[in-house]
Formats: structure tokens, sequence, C-alpha cells
């Protein structure tokens, strides 16, 4: 899940009544000594909280990247145009180099392990979100001047990939609708 500018108020607004007005409901009564002391207790658990939270999130990193990094030992770094050799129609080595570059910006680093056709998109090596590829197909229908919207049963196609290669023919088909 990725958070835009849109999404900021409803967060803030959230926090607010999450956090900030139970605070200063439970911090506005007492002595001036019992608030500080309260704004004292919960700056410190805050502070400990966020340490471990951002730890946790370190690690996770670390994992994330020695993961790909192994993938990338074991199959090596791919180019598009190698990956476009891997399909025999036309139209499908056209689809599967955009295709390639968008799958290249959606990974951590930047980089693909080499890809075979009977790759799962969601498994090993690539691991996508299919909300996120389903956003990201739509992103690249858009700077392709592909109306997704004319060809239901071949939108369907694209959202239901499992596979590399079932992904790049249902792309090289809105490519060749188009013209």
């Amino acid at each position: 899940m990725r958070l835009d500018r849109h999404d900021s108020f409803p967060l803030i607004v959230i926090l607010m009544f999450g956090f900030a007005i139970p605070i200063a409901w439970g911090v506005g009564f007492g002595s001036r000594q019992q608030i500080v002391r309260d704004l004292y207790d919960i700056a410190k658990y805050f502070a400990f909280v966020s340490i471990c939270i951002a730890s946790f999130i370190g690690w996770f990193a670390v994992r994330l990247r020695r993961r790909e990094k192994r993938f990338l030992t074991e199959r090596s770094e791919q180019t598009p145009s190698e990956f476009a050799v891997l399909f025999a129609n036309d139209s499908e080595q056209r689809a599967a180099k955009p295709l390639f570059q968008r799958l290249r910006r959606m990974t951590a680093t930047g980089r693909v392990p080499r890809l075979q056709k009977r790759d799962q998109l969601s498994g090993p090596p690539l691991f996508l979100v299919p909300g996120d590829l389903a956003e990201q197909m739509e992103e690249l229908c858009e700077e392709l001047d592909i109306c997704m919207a004319l060809d239901p049963d071949s939108k369907i196609a694209v959202y239901r990939s499992n596979t590399v290669a079932e992904l790049v023919s249902a792309l090289a088909h809105f490519m060749s609708s188009k013209g």
C-alpha cells in the first residue's frame, strides 16, 4: 500500500483522534508536576516504540536485500533485449521491452534477475503484489496510449495473468489491436 499526498489528511485525522486527543485528555488533569511527568513518560515510550519499529524495518530491509542479491547471483541480471528474445512472436517482443522496464522499476534495487516465460508474477523471483502490478499495468498502458476499456477480455487477461508469458501475450494483444 502506498500513501500519496491525498491520503495525508485522513491519516492526520486518525492519528489525532487515536493518539493526540486521548493523551491530551489524560494529561489535562493533575498538577503541573504530574503533567510534566506524564509528558515525559509519553515521550519515553514513544521513543522506545519508534526505535523498535525502526529496527524492525531495518532488519526487514536488510533481509529483503539479501534475498534479492541471492536471486541475482543465482540467475544473473537480464537486459530488456535478452528478455524480448524469449518470445518468438514479433508483437510479443515489442511488448516485452516496455514491460521489462516497468518490472525493473517495480523492484527495490532496479535490477531484475533472469526471467523465464514460466516464472510466476507473485512468486519467485519477482514477488509482485497483484494490486501494485495492476496499477503499474494501467500506467504502462497510459504511457503506450492504449485504452484498456475498448477490449474487456484482454483487460481481464492482463489482470488475471499469473506468469510472465501470460502478461506479455496479453499486453502484446493490446499493442497489436492498437496498431
